[in-house]
């Protein structure tokens, strides 16, 4: 791509909320730099009336009076803007359109409910290996609900009902809070409504939806887990339980509850019972949450319009893999040399592992390590190190846990520089074995980094002899290699530390 300073626009008009997010594009990549949000519940009005009141439909104009602004001071280049199930169903859905088209300049397009679980798999195919699993991918939204049955990475079924939680809400509960009956009634609704997937064999189960990421993170709050990953498990017990909390609570009740947005309080129980169906009828014991599916999916097509293909989409590429990638193009790190020392990392770390006996879990850090350890560059090359450890802890990697993505920033983190001291982070962050093993995966990045000292690749391999009280290396290359030989020189002392053996290179 030419033109590395676009910025794209995503616009999402849904019947809770109309969203904003604005994306530097690189050229494997984006990232995020501004968002925008305003919980409008315009959805309510529909789903009481059958039609808007003049107060919501203000308040649309309100938010895209805010949202043309800040385009307007990011430089915007190129505008998606969508809009679900609310203007879908409003008669005067396209009379919306095209006053937001002549006051704002901004083409609203009204997406059909499969469109709208299209774009939500797309996102969630990017953070989950969606080939090696039967899944089910739902959307709940305020107005409608979209179910995506994809076995082993093909979709074969789409369903869009009308399940949403504010329209539930208003049609079942009228009491506040609910009566038993109003509860009984909303159950047996969406037991009625959603599919039996019994006999797909489901091993994944993924919600996306503003209203379902609130209960994540609860859950997370009340959990002690660190509620700003994008990717959260739920375990169905947790699910039962918080369903049976709230529903004998009235929603200023369910506000106090630690981590409740407060506009989607009086929506919560609809929203969990509706997962809470979907699990039953999967027969699966909890569930993932992704924030911004939809957005995120908007953003994935509208850079595959450009011609931009994200990592993720190669053929080759596990998502593990290619999410570091791609986290690594939005610091505009150096692929080709993270790359290598992830390789060389990766084959010393098979020969130590021989005596060592880590599991695969390390060298997925390691991995991880190698291919993110210079993107602290992106701020600045002084302390690049220590930038670089601050990325990573604050970054999504597919799979890793808050834990594993410490030890992965730390690992990064000891690639140069100091070795760890008792005054340093890694004691206050992890407990005595891990901070072992990030002592030696560190140690191999150091060395693996120093054989690509000038980021050319002049040695393109390493054969490696272990014994008694020496590791020999044998770089194969047919380049001046001075300057490799000499920055492993200076970066083999953590391994020579670990190992308790001296390392030589021929």
């Amino acid at each position: 791509m030419n033109d590395k300073n676009l910025t794209i626009g995503i616009i999402d008009l849904g019947s809770n909320s109309i969203r904003l997010q604005i994306a530097n594009v690189f050229e494997k990549s984006y990232r995020i730099v501004h968002e925008y949000r305003e919980i409008v519940r315009i959805g309510d009005d529909l789903f009481k009336y059958g039609f808007l009141t003049e107060h919501s439909v203000n308040k649309i104009y309100a938010c895209f009076t805010d949202i043309k602004k800040i385009l307007e001071s990011y430089s915007v280049g190129i505008i998606r803007a969508v809009a679900t199930a609310t203007l879908r169903e409003l008669k005067e859905g396209y009379e919306i359109v095209q006053e937001i088209k002549s006051r704002y300049g901004i083409s609203l397009e009204i997406i059909s409910g499969e469109a709208e679980a299209k774009l939500s798999y797309l996102a969630i195919s990017g953070s989950f290996q969606t080939d090696k699993y039967n899944a089910i991918i739902t959307d709940i939204g305020g107005g409608s609900a979209e179910y995506t049955l994809a076995l082993k990475g093909e979709i074969v079924n789409i369903t869009s009902k009308k399940l949403g939680c504010s329209r539930l809400k208003n049609i079942f509960l009228h009491h506040n809070p609910p009566e038993i009956a109003e509860v009984y009634k909303l159950k047996q609704h969406i037991q009625e409504e959603v599919e039996n997937y019994g006999d797909y064999h489901i091993d994944l189960v993924v919600c996306t939806g503003g209203t379902i990421n609130n209960i994540a993170n609860i859950y997370y709050i009340s959990s002690n887990k660190d509620e700003k990953t994008k990717i959260k498990y739920i375990p169905r017990k947790f699910l039962k339980d918080f369903i049976n909390k709230i529903r004998y609570m009235d929603t200023e009740s369910i506000r106090k509850i630690k981590g409740v947005e407060p506009k989607r309080a009086d929506i919560l129980l609809p929203a969990a019972i509706n997962i809470e169906v979907l699990l039953s009828k999967s027969s699966f014991n909890g569930f993932y949450t992704f924030t911004g599916g939809l957005r995120t999916g908007l953003i994935i097509d509208t850079l595959n319009s450009m011609n931009i293909t994200l990592p993720f989409q190669d053929l080759g590429e596990d998502i593990f893999y290619s999410q570091l990638i791609e986290i690594g193009n939005k610091f505009q790190f150096e692929e080709e040399h993270a790359r290598h020392v992830a390789f060389l990392s990766e084959r010393f770390f098979d020969e130590l592992n021989k005596k060592w006996k880590l599991d695969n879990e390390n060298r997925n850090i390691l991995t991880a390590a190698a291919i993110l350890h210079d993107i602290g560059n992106y701020i600045s090359f002084s302390k690049h190190h220590k930038h670089s450890y601050y990325l990573i802890k604050n970054s999504d990697i597919a799979g890793f846990n808050y834990r594993q993505k410490l030890m992965t920033a730390h690992v990064a983190r000891y690639h140069r520089k100091n070795l760890p001291k008792k005054s340093h982070q890694i004691y206050e962050d992890l407990d005595s074995k891990d901070i072992n093993i990030v002592k030696k995966l560190a140690a191999i990045l150091r060395v693996a980094d120093g054989l690509d000292r000038g980021h050319k690749k002049f040695i393109s391999d390493v054969n490696i002899k272990i014994t008694k009280d020496n590791i020999t290396i044998n770089p194969l290359s047919d380049k001046n290699i001075i300057l490799e030989k000499k920055a492993f020189e200076l970066k083999k002392d953590m391994l020579e530390s670990v190992t308790g053996k001296n390392l030589e290179i021929l």
